[in-house]
This record gives C-alpha cells, structure tokens and sequence, in this order.
C-alpha cells in the first residue's frame, strides 16, 4: 500500500498484536512513515483467513494515517529452495497464502528470504527458488509483488551475492512481479563493505549492473554486529555495529532511493523507543 506525498519513507518493523490494524497505530504513535508486519504469526505455517472487518478497518486506518508505505515480511520458516519435497510443497503453499493475504491488504511488497539448499546444491537450489516464484505467481494473479531479500549467506541460504540473484531473477517468467530488498546488515556481512564514498559508488554500480536499480523496491536499513565477510546475520542498532554511520549516512542522502521504503529491524524491545532512537540517529545522519 502505497499512498500519500513521499517524505522521508522511514520506518521500523511493527507489531500485529491484538490485531493487523493496531500496526498502522504503533507506527504513527512513534513517527514512522513507513513500516513492515507480518500478515500473521511468524512461528506458524497455517493461519486463519484474514477477517473482512480487519481488512477494511486496516485500509481505512492506512487511509487516514501519516504512514505512506506498508510492506510485509513473510514467514522465516519458508524454504522455497529447500530440496526436501514435503518441506518444498509446505514452503510454497504457505508463501501462496501469505501472497494472497498482501492482495487483501492491498500491501504492494512481499519480502521473504530466497532459501537455503541444505543437502541440495547451490545450483539447484536457485532454479528451484525461481520455478516455485512462478508456481506462486501463476496462481495468485493480482499486482502486489515478491521481493527477494539478499541474505549474509549463512549457513547453506543462497542470495548472498548480486549474482545469486540475477540467476534467481533471469529464470523467472513472471518478472514484472519480482523485485529485490536490499539489506544493508546482510550485505556488509556477505561481504559487501560500502562504507566510504568510493566503496559505496562501487557497490552500487555492480548491483544496477548485476540486478538493475530499478529492482530495488526496499531498503532494510540494520547495522551489524559481526564484521564485513563474517557471513553471520546479526543486526544491531545504528551506529552500534560494524558498518559505521557514514555507510547509512551515504545511503540516506542518496537521491536515487528517497520514494523507496526503508525499514529499521533493530532489536527493540515492546515499547518501541529503540526504534525512535535508531530513526533519529538516522535523521541526523540527513544533510
């Protein structure tokens, strides 16, 4: 959902507790022009459908807020690339759904995490991520859009390089329904440090020549707690971490991404002031 004159189009991760609307209220309560929720509870496959009065309640909450951008995040259980068939069928169901839940919402952006390929190969794991995108996107016709999050490459999950992604992406049929979110904690942990002039036009010039700029519909803006190449997914505070404030500083005076949401995914705790002090770090950080 996307509305409203862009400002600065920043935000945090909002809770959906007690109910998908009360996530518009949070995120104005502390300034938040953007956010990111989840759909439904992240620690479960299945869920109960969406409840009409809730759809429309959201909307109209969306409508009269100071939030312009709402994005979602799927569910960190799916696995679309996983070669374990029960577990590959259960992976695209649940993200199907999820799918058709943003539709409802009428929420633009589906984030989710490409996969990982366990016992698999790297190879095949990226086809099988791209078959199952157009599984889901042949089925779920509508406009709202899946976005492939590049990881720190932990463990076995693949999309930790530009190059991961443009594999993923060129085998893709449905590609006007495909974008990328980019962030910022996974990049540096994979290896991408961008946190000098230089170093930041270089990283960014390799992803418009990788991937394409305008591929990018999402910033999730993290710093990290482990070193650059770590390949460890870590998130902390801004300008608590490893990346330093001039990687975010040149970030938000980027012209070229002020209309893309960016979202904190600091930890924080319930009442949310971790976010105010990470958003006006982040604010400072603005020429």
């Amino acid at each position: 959902m996307l509305n409203k004159k862009p400002s600065l189009l920043l935000g945090a991760h909002m809770s959906i507790a007690g109910g998908i609307p009360l996530a518009i209220d949070r995120g104005q309560s502390i300034g938040c022009t953007c956010i990111q929720i989840f759909t439904k509870s992240n620690r479960q496959w299945a869920a109960k459908p969406l409840d009409h009065v809730a759809i429309k309640e959201f909307k109209q909450k969306m409508q009269h807020s100071t939030i312009q951008a709402v994005v979602a995040h799927a569910s960190y259980l799916i696995n679309i690339g996983s070669p374990n068939p029960e577990l590959n069928k259960k992976s695209v169901t649940a993200l199907s759904d999820e799918l058709k839940r943003i539709e409802q919402l009428e929420i633009p952006y589906l984030v989710f995490h490409p996969g990982a390929y366990v016992k698999g190969s790297e190879k095949e794991c990226l086809t099988t991520i791209a078959k199952n995108i157009d599984i889901i996107l042949s089925k779920n016709p509508g406009k709202s859009m899946l976005l492939l999050e590049n990881t720190a490459g932990q463990g076995t999950n693949v999309g930790y390089t530009f190059e991961q992604l443009a594999k993923i992406y060129s085998q893709i049929e449905h590609k006007k329904r495909v974008g990328i979110c980019f962030d910022t904690c996974h990049a540096f942990a994979a290896g991408y440090d961008f946190s000098t002039p230089e170093a930041y036009t270089k990283m960014w010039d390799s992803f418009d020549k990788v991937l394409g700029i305008k591929l990018l519909k999402v910033i999730h803006v993290n710093d990290s707690l482990k070193e650059c190449g770590s390949r460890v997914d870590r998130h902390e505070d801004i300008g608590k971490g490893k990346m330093g404030l001039k990687s975010f500083e040149l970030l938000f005076n980027d012209k070229r991404f002020s209309k893309i949401p960016k979202i904190l995914e600091t930890p924080k705790e319930d009442d949310m002031l971790d976010d105010v002090k990470n958003m006006e770090t982040i604010k400072k950080l603005i020429k």
